[in-house]
């Protein structure tokens, strides 16, 4: 068994794999906060009694969720883990942890990812597209090429080409992240949540909203992968993931698959070849 774990900027999941079988055991998800609030205190020149209490703690919790039993300091419940991590405050912490855990510790790169990155800026890519990127190679390599779009966070989308070389893509504000900025910043909005739209014209300001931020970004899904298609002079598959998609899924136009752990089967096929 094996420990996968996916450091995103909102959320952090850790999941239990049977690395033979390729299955996800178990697994659960944590708020990044929580991390970044232990980080300040293990990083931030503290005595090490309380980088060793926060690493313990958080060591029980993972044995807690996955394994259904408390942490006994100084077993490695996982054969080793991999980690794709966005969040480069977490990266420390959370090999300290795997590293109690595991009996290796693969944090996810340009030189372990198996990706054919020749064609990019390499020290700029995060891990997270790397994963996604990989994932979706090797569950539709006959359907090159391939645009993933990651709705999280942030949107991203990556292209790959015919030969399953890494192009390139896109980077652009959230679907929820838009949001937050809109009904922080508009004083009258502040009441207001965010909802799959009945309608394209909304008839309140709550059905507005839905409307603008939903579609808008469903709108620019699909114009994005109008103009890929356009610039690469052929039609490419389109894999969809993350966590925002569902919102938007009804209003997209284009054909796509739908992968909601592709992120998480990217980091079982990267440990499979490490």
């Amino acid at each position: 068994m094996i420990l996968i774990i996916d450091a995103g900027n909102t959320t952090i999941t850790f999941a239990a794999v049977d690395l033979e079988k390729g299955n996800i055991i178990k697994r659960f998800k944590t708020d990044e906060e929580k991390l970044q609030a232990d980080a300040f205190k293990m990083l931030n020149n503290r005595p090490k009694g309380v980088r060793e209490i926060l690493l313990n703690s958080w060591c029980n919790v993972v044995a807690e969720q996955l394994c259904d039993r408390a942490y006994v300091q100084g077993e490695k419940l996982f054969e080793k883990a991999v980690i794709s991590c966005v969040v480069s405050e977490d990266e420390q912490v959370l090999e300290w942890l795997a590293d109690r855990l595991t009996g290796q510790v693969i944090m996810v790169d340009k030189e372990n990812c198996g990706l054919d990155i020749s064609l990019y800026s390499a020290e700029t890519l995060g891990a997270d597209r790397m994963a996604d990127s990989v994932a979706a190679i090797e569950k539709y390599s006959d359907k090159l090429p391939i645009i993933v779009f990651d709705l999280g966070t942030a949107t991203t989308c990556n292209v790959i080409d015919e030969k399953g070389r890494f192009l390139g893509g896109i980077i652009a504000p959230g679907l929820m992240t838009g949001a937050e900025s809109l009904l922080k910043n508009a004083s009258k909005l502040k009441t207001y949540t965010v909802d799959k739209p009945d309608g394209i014209i909304g008839n309140s300001s709550q059905s507005c909203i839905n409307s603008g931020l939903v579609y808008g970004h469903a709108l620019m899904v699909d114009g994005m992968i109008k103009k890929i298609n356009e610039e690469l002079g052929k039609k490419c598959t389109v894999v969809m993931t993350g966590g925002n998609t569902e919102l938007i899924r009804s209003c997209i136009e284009s054909e796509f698959f739908y992968e909601p752990d592709l992120l998480l089967y990217g980091l079982i096929n990267i440990a499979k070849k490490n």
